[in-house]
């Protein structure tokens, strides 16, 4: 068995309702093939196979024009068997002192409600909070925004384009080029459509909960001279263009104008605080704290 085989069997152990972790290739794409590079990670083995591991990869970012490295953290795992030994500190603060040594910015994340507490206690990341959750209704069709469904090649192109001031100087943000794009694209298990007008290019993936088709904004971003954009029109061509009766969106985007049903942090499966953790004494920890960041930044869809 691999280390890739024996990491996804502790995941299907611990989190056995992400069927992700069911697809062979999910964890070769996700460690090894990002163009930002590779996982950085640490594992306990024992007897019986894998019982720990906490892993970051890494993000091109950049924070107020300066490039820099950033790595998320995800796939935090201690098999029930080794809980209440101090594997995750001792995982994760393994990882961290690697990312340090390594020259990384900044680590980024979201925390579940279980993990929350070990990752600022243990691990000294800032909580900052939760991230803003949207069940959207569709608008009558006559009051939608018009979009298109475009390609993946059309996407890097209108970031090259319209794009650009979708990508502000100022602030931390992640780098989305055609490399990354279409690495994103490509994971092995969600599949995604492209919507485009103008000024606003998004990605949406449909799924189902409880039953009910969903449509999922997964990444959106605004260009052009628009200075910010309902989401609703936006919902609606998403639900149009997946064939669902409502649009699901999670995030936080300054250049985005929301209306929506919130979902209580109390009654969502996991309450998807964004947590933070600067590595560079020099900078402001709050400098680090992304501007935008969505379901597409990290590994939710």
């Amino acid at each position: 068995m691999t280390s890739i085989e024996a990491t996804a069997q502790l995941l299907r152990e611990v989190f056995p309702q992400h069927r992700k972790y069911l697809h062979p290739e999910y964890l070769n794409w996700e460690y090894l093939r990002s163009p930002s590079g590779r996982v950085v990670e640490a594992n306990l083995d024992d007897g019986i196979g894998r019982c720990g591991h906490y892993a970051v990869v890494p993000q091109r970012w950049m924070i107020d024009g300066t490039p820099c490295m950033y790595a998320l953290s995800l796939n935090t795992a201690v098999s029930g068997r080794s809980r209440g030994k101090g594997v995750f500190r001792t995982l994760g603060r393994k990882v961290v002192a690697e990312a340090l040594d390594s020259g990384y910015t900044a680590l980024v994340g979201v925390a579940n409600s279980k993990s929350s507490h070990g990752m600022v206690n243990s691990l000294g990341f800032d909580l900052v909070g939760p991230l803003t959750v949207l069940v959207i209704p569709p608008t009558a069709p006559r009051r939608a925004r018009s979009f298109e469904v475009g390609t993946a090649g059309e996407m890097s192109g209108w970031l090259q384009e319209t794009g650009r001031s979708a990508l502000p100087e100022s602030g931390a943000r992640r780098v989305w080029d055609a490399d990354e794009l279409s690495w994103r694209l490509a994971d092995p298990v969600h599949d995604y459509s492209v919507l485009f007008s103008d000024d606003v290019m998004a990605v949406v993936h449909a799924t189902s909960y409880l039953g009910v088709r969903v449509a999922v904004i997964v990444k959106v971003f605004v260009g052009g001279s628009a200075a910010r954009v309902d989401i609703v029109p936006l919902a609606t061509a998403a639900c149009s263009a997946l064939r669902a009766p409502l649009a699901l969106y999670g995030g936080r985007n300054p250049r985005l104008r929301f209306s929506g049903i919130s979902v209580p942090t109390r009654i969502r499966p996991s309450p998807l605080n964004l947590i933070v953790k600067c590595l560079v004494d020099e900078l402001d920890p709050t400098s680090v704290v992304p501007s935008s960041f969505e379901f597409w930044d990290f590994d939710a869809y």
